[in-house]
C-alpha cells in the first residue's frame, strides 16, 4: 500500500493543475498570436524600405562567327517608340477621380476624365494644385446645362474648358489635351 501512495502522488505531482494549464495555454496562444502577426508586418514594413533595383545593361553573347559582345537593355526599358511621319507622341497622362455634379437644369453628370501633358513627366506642380482644379472643373461643369452637352461641339468646348483651367491653375500651359472615358448625362 505504501507503493501505491507513493505513486499516486508522483502522478499527481507531475501533472499541472488546471489553473496552471490555462496560464500556459494562455501565454502559448499569446506568443503564437505576437510572432504570427508581428513577424509578417515587420517583414512587410522592413522589406519595404529595400531600394529597388536598378536596371543595367546586360551583356549579352552572340552566335554569330565574330562573337562580338552587344548590349542589350531590358525589356521595355529606354525603348523609344518609333513614331510614324508627322505622328507627335504622347505625353505623361493622369487620370482625375470621377465628377459627379448637378448640371444647371436639373439633371447630373458623371465624367471622368485624363489630362495629357506637353512633356513625357507629370509636373510636380500639379499635385500640389490638384483640390483648386478639381474645385475649379466642378464650377465649370456645375454652369452648363444637358442640352449644351449633347452635341460633339459641346463636349469639345467643355475638354477646351477644362484644359484652359488647369493651365491656368498651373500657371503655365503644361497640358496638351483632355480626355473623357466616361461621360453620362442624366
Amino acid at each position: 500500500m505504501a507503493e501505491e501512495k507513493g505513486t499516486e502522488q508522483t502522478e499527481t505531482q507531475a501533472l499541472p493543475s488546471p489553473a496552471n494549464r490555462k496560464k500556459m495555454l494562455l501565454i502559448a496562444g499569446v506568443a503564437l498570436l505576437v510572432v504570427g502577426v508581428g513577424a509578417p508586418v515587420g517583414y512587410l514594413m522592413l522589406g519595404s524600405s529595400k531600394p529597388a533595383p536598378q536596371v543595367e545593361d546586360v551583356k549579352v553573347d552572340t552566335q554569330d562567327a565574330n562573337k562580338d559582345e552587344t548590349h542589350a537593355k531590358l525589356e521595355g526599358h529606354g525603348d523609344d517608340i518609333e513614331l510614324e511621319e508627322g505622328e507627335e507622341a504622347l505625353g505623361a497622362i493622369v487620370p482625375f477621380e470621377t465628377f459627379l455634379v448637378n448640371l444647371s437644369g436639373g439633371k447630373y453628370i458623371r465624367v471622368q476624365l485624363q489630362a495629357e501633358f506637353e512633356t513625357p513627366d507629370v509636373p510636380r506642380r500639379l499635385y500640389s494644385r490638384m483640390v483648386p482644379i478639381r474645385d475649379g472643373i466642378i464650377s465649370l461643369l456645375t454652369q452648363q446645362s444637358a442640352s449644351d452637352l449633347e452635341d460633339i461641339k459641346g463636349k469639345e468646348k467643355l475638354k477646351k474648358g477644362i484644359k484652359d483651367l488647369i493651365n491656368e491653375r498651373l500657371h503655365r500651359e503644361d497640358v496638351r489635351r483632355v480626355y473623357f472615358t466616361q461621360f453620362v448625362i442624366q
